[in-house]
C-alpha cells in the first residue's frame, strides 16, 4: 500500500509539472535583500523567525568544542620606546608570534580605552540609525571613500554573512569630513590617526624581527593606506544555521581589530611539526659577519649552507644547447649609427625585432672603450678581494638614505633562498654621491664606466623611441634616462654548485639593463619556454628591456626573465 502510493505520487509529479516544488532562485533573493539597502539589520527590525537560506552556511567544527586548548599571544607594549632591552624583548615576541600563529593581541598600545569605547559605540549608532539616513552611504561601487552595504561579496560568495558593514578608506587619501557620516564623523577621525601611529610601531617592529632596519617596512610603503571596516552583527533568530564572518585570509598588509565585549572571533591553528632547521638564525648570523658568501670561502667551508639551498625542482638549469635546439639571443653592432641614415635605420630594425622577440640582445661597437671594460671588471674585483674592514665600511640594508651599499642579497630576509653572491650597489645618477663616498680601490673607474653607461643608454632610449615609431627623445622626455644604478656582482667558487644559483630566476624592475659579463658566464635567459645561454663576448654588452619599460610600451609583450647559474 505505502509502496503504491509512493509510486502514484512519483508518476503524478512527472506527469504534471506544475505540482513541482518550485526551485530555489538564489539570485533572486540576493537582488530582493540587496535592492532594500537596509542590510540585515532590515530582515531583523522587520521580525523573522527563519534565517533566509542565503544566510546558510556549510559548518567546520574544529574548534576548542574539539578539545583543542589554545590561545593567542597577548604582547604588552608598554616602554616598547622608552627602554632598548623591552624594546628587543617585544620584538622577539613579535617575531615568534608571528611565525607561529600570524596573530597576536597587544595592550598598552596607546590608544585611549575612551576612543575604543567611543569607536564602537559610533559604529553602533550608524547602523542603528534609520535606513534612509543610511542609504545616503549605499553603494558597491569602492572607488568611493565611504561605503556602507551588507556583504560586499554577496554575489559571489556560496554564502551570505550575517552582518552589514561600513568601509572608509581614510589613507592616503582621506575624504574630506563632510563625506563621513555625521554620527561618527569625529571618532572615525580620531580612531584613524590613533591606528595610523599604532601601526607605524607596528611595522617597526615587524621590521626589526625580520632583522630589518626599523623603516624598512615603512619605506616599502605598507603603512602608507588605511581602510576601516565596521561590521555590525544583529541578534539571528537561529545563529546554528549562519555565520558572522567566513573562514578567510585577510588580503591587507596587516589588520588590526577592535572587538566589542560580545566575541566570537577564532584563529585557525595549524598543527605544525616542531621546525628542526632555525633558517632566521642563520640568517642573522651569516649577515652579521658582514664577510657576505666571500668570507663563508675564505673560511674553507666544504658545504654550502642550507640558507643556500635550492630544491631541485626549483634548479630550472636546462639549456637550450643541452637540449639539442642551437639559439642565441641577437648581436647588434652600432658602428655607424650616428654617421649613416640607411645604417641607423637597419640597427633600428634589429632593435625592434630584438625587443619584441626576446626583449634581450647584445650590442657591440657600442663606444665604451674595451680598457674601460676590463678596468670596470678588475674594479669590482679588487673591491671585493679586499680585507673585511674595508668593506665593512659601506655594507649596510638601508637603500633609501645610502647611495652605496655593500651586502649580500638585498633580500636576504624575505627570498626563500639566498643567492651565492656579493654585491656592491651605487647610485649614479640623478644625484650621484661625491667622489670620497665611493670605495677607493674602484672610485676611478666606477666614475668614468657610470659617465660611459649613461651615453650608451641614452643612445640605446633614442633607438627604442624611433623603433617604436616616435620621436628619438620620446623616451628621455619620458623620463626613461634619469637614474642610473649600478650593481656589482661577485661569484665566488661554490664547493657545490649542483645546490644553488648565482642569481635566481628574475625579470628586472627597471627601465633598461646593461650588462657586462666578465669570462667566466653563466647567464642565461628564458626564450619560448626555453633557457637559452648567454656566453660571454669579448667587447659585447648585454642589454635587457626592464619591467618599467614593458609597462610603458605595451607593444612589447613578452615577459623577460633571466638567471645565472
Amino acid at each position: 500500500m505505502d509502496y503504491s502510493l509512493i509510486t502514484k505520487s512519483k508518476c503524478t509529479d512527472e506527469e504534471d509539472p506544475t505540482t513541482r516544488k518550485p526551485e530555489y532562485d538564489r539570485l533572486s533573493n540576493l537582488k530582493s535583500f540587496d535592492e532594500t539597502r537596509a542590510g540585515v539589520k532590515g530582515l531583523v527590525d522587520s521580525g523573522i523567525k527563519h534565517v533566509p537560506r542565503m544566510f546558510h552556511h556549510q559548518f567546520e567544527n574544529n574548534s576548542v568544542s574539539c578539545g583543542i586548548q589554545a590561545s593567542i599571544p597577548i604582547i604588552d607594549l608598554e616602554k616598547v620606546k622608552q627602554n632598548r632591552t623591552t624594546r628587543e624583548e617585544i620584538v622577539g615576541k613579535v617575531r615568534n608570534a608571528s611565525k607561529t600563529w600570524g596573530f597576536f593581541q597587544v595592550l598598552n598600545h596607546g590608544i585611549p580605552m575612551n576612543v575604543m569605547e567611543e569607536m564602537k559605540d559610533g559604529a553602533c549608532r550608524f547602523f542603528e540609525q534609520d535606513v534612509k539616513s543610511k542609504s545616503r552611504f549605499f553603494s558597491r561601487d569602492y572607488t568611493k571613500r565611504v561605503v556602507y552595504n551588507s556583504n560586499f561579496d554577496l554575489y559571489s560568495a556560496p554564502a551570505a554573512k550575517w552582518r552589514d558593514t561600513v568601509v572608509c578608506s581614510m589613507a592616503p587619501d582621506p575624504p574630506k569630513p563632510e563625506e563621513l557620516p555625521a554620527v561618527f564623523r569625529d571618532i572615525m577621525l580620531e580612531y584613524s590617526r590613533q591606528v595610523m601611529n599604532l601601526g607605524y610601531l607596528l611595522f617597526e617592529l615587524l621590521s626589526e624581527a625580520l632583522g630589518l632596519n626599523p623603516d624598512y617596512l615603512k619605506d616599502i610603503d605598507c603603512a602608507k593606506g588605511l581602510v576601516m571596516l565596521s561590521h555590525y552583527y544583529p541578534i539571528c533568530p537561529q545563529p546554528e544555521l549562519t555565520l558572522g564572518s567566513s573562514k578567510h585570509a585577510d588580503n591587507g598588509f596587516l589588520t588590526i581589530l577592535l572587538q566589542d565585549n560580545v566575541g566570537g572571533l577564532q584563529s585557525i591553528l595549524m598543527a605544525k611539526p616542531k621546525p628542526e632547521y632555525d633558517r632566521i638564525s642563520e640568517l642573522k648570523a651569516f649577515d652579521e659577519t658582514k664577510a657576505g658568501v666571500k668570507g663563508l670561502v675564505d673560511s674553507g667551508i666544504k658545504h654550502v649552507p642550507r640558507m643556500f639551498h635550492y630544491r631541485p625542482d626549483k634548479l630550472d638549469k636546462n639549456s637550450s644547447v643541452s637540449n639539442g635546439i642551437h639559439v642565441s639571443i641577437p648581436v647588434i653592432d652600432l658602428e655607424g649609427v650616428k654617421e649613416d641614415p640607411g645604417t641607423l635605420r637597419n640597427i633600428v630594425d634589429k632593435v625592434r625585432n630584438a625587443s619584441k622577440s626576446w626583449g634581450f640582445f647584445q650590442v657591440v661597437n657600442h663606444g665604451i672603450p674595451l680598457s674601460v671594460l676590463q678596468d670596470m671588471k678588475d674594479g669590482v674585483v679588487q673591491f671585493f678581494e679586499q680585507d673585511l674592514e674595508a668593506k665593512k665600511k659601506f655594507f649596510t640594508r638601508d637603500y633609501s638614505t645610502k647611495k652605496v651599499a655593500y651586502n649580500s642579497n638585498f633580500d636576504l630576509y624575505s627570498s626563500p633562498v639566498a643567492n651565492w653572491r656579493d654585491t656592491l650597489f651605487c647610485l649614479t645618477a640623478p644625484n650621484p654621491p661625491m667622489p670620497h663616498e665611493l670605495p677607493e680601490v674602484s672610485r676611478n673607474i666606477m666614475m668614468e664606466y657610470s659617465k660611459q653607461v649613461m651615453q650608451l643608454g641614452c643612445l640605446l632610449f633614442e633607438l627604442l623611441s624611433e623603433a617604436l615609431g616616435l620621436q628619438p627623445d620620446h623616451l628621455k622626455d619620458m623620463g626613461c634616462t634619469q637614474g642610473l644604478g649600478m650593481l656589482s656582482h661577485y661569484y665566488p667558487a661554490c664547493p657545490q654548485p649542483e645546490l644553488t644559483l648565482g642569481t635566481t630566476k628574475h625579470s628586472d624592475n627597471d627601465f633598461l639593463t646593461v650588462l657586462l659579463q666578465d669570462h667566466i658566464g653563466g647567464l642565461q635567459v628564458l626564450h619560448q619556454n626555453q633557457w637559452v645561454d648567454v656566453p660571454p663576448t669579448p667587447g659585447a654588452l648585454v642589454v635587457n628591456i626592464g619591467d618599467l619599460l614593458q609597462a610603458k610600451l605595451l607593444s612589447f609583450k613578452n615577459n623577460c626573465m633571466n638567471q645565472l647559474g
